[in-house]
């Protein structure tokens, strides 16, 4: 009986050497240089290769090492076996604190005071007014999203699929909601899990709807937004600024037409990422309920994406 580390292109050292902690070493096997592959009950993936889990007859269980699964789910050849994800209180906040301070500095107008320093120029301007937030997708990070605006004195609507309760938030749904959301928002921000009903939501319709000083921060998934038509967006001066942290293909490639757009912020998808030693509590619980027969915990919905 083993765990299979399945993460491509990526140095897991650390990783292993943390599961070695609670798994003895023989029960751990990293793809993909697998010895037994019949062995293996228990795989741990992170864009992983499509069907590089399809030879393990034994499987029981998967677990993404983050909180999103879409790029389990996207993999045609997939064992049918329950599915968990990484809950981890460690990525809310850094997802929030992330989103707080992308938004906080566009209001205090940072960007255009480095680009003053730069030219020796004291021009004071006040803060941007806008303060109304709109949240695609409330689960436990656009919650904590939402959470922490309200607290700190912003007007928030979230939009998800059902109704929430979050206090000090107006949680919408539907189109009519959506609408609204889109519409009234000074900064949309999108959190969405990635769906065959979410891919490319954030499209030309959806853009030409924001107000025109509106701002778009996407910290989901790359294939949320349609890359040509948020560029366009931007030329045109449709919406104000927009800052991206997840792309369709990562690392952004050097020839990418993101790099050159105007009023385009690029980070490297480092606004929320994966705390080793609490996401290794999470794993190591689920192997050994693997083991022991015992369902997972925080599986996802397959039927849903999440």
């Amino acid at each position: 009986m083993s765990l299979l580390i399945n993460i491509p292109n990526r140095n897991v050292d650390s990783l292993v050497a943390k599961l070695e902690q609670h798994i003895p070493t023989s029960q751990i096997q990293v793809w993909p240089n697998i010895t037994s592959p019949e062995s293996i009950k228990f795989a741990l993936v992170w864009k992983h290769q499509p069907g590089s889990l399809s030879d393990l007859s034994n499987l029981k269980g998967i677990s993404s090492f983050g909180a999103g699964v879409d790029s389990i789910l996207s993999d045609s050849e997939l064992p049918e076996v329950p599915i968990a994800r990484i809950v981890d209180e460690d990525l809310a906040l850094n997802m929030t604190n992330y989103v707080v301070t992308l938004i906080n500095s566009h209001r205090l107008r940072l960007d255009m005071f480095a680009k003053q320093q730069t030219m020796a120029m004291w021009k004071p301007r006040g803060l941007r007014k806008g303060k109304t937030v709109g949240v695609l997708g409330l689960g436990q990070l656009g919650q904590a999203v939402c959470h922490t605006l309200s607290n700190c004195g912003f007007t928030v609507t979230g939009w998800s699929n059902s109704i929430k309760e979050i206090p000090g938030v107006d949680s919408v749904t539907g189109l009519v909601g959506f609408d609204k959301v889109i519409a009234e928002s000074d900064y949309l921000v999108c959190l969405l899990p990635l769906t065959a009903s979410t891919k490319g939501i954030i499209n030309r319709h959806v853009l030409h709807k924001m107000k025109t000083d509106a701002v778009l921060i996407n910290v989901a998934r790359g294939g949320h937004v349609v890359e040509q038509d948020l560029i366009e967006a931007l030329y045109d001066k449709e919406i104000a600024a927009a800052y991206l942290d997840v792309f369709d293909i990562e690392p952004l490639p050097e020839t990418h037409p993101y790099w050159r757009t105007p009023n385009l912020t690029i980070t490297p998808h480092i606004s929320a990422v994966t705390n080793i030693n609490t996401a290794v509590d999470q794993i190591v619980a689920n192997y050994n309920r693997v083991m022991s027969g015992q369902l997972m915990t925080n599986t996802i919905d397959k039927n849903r994406g999440y």
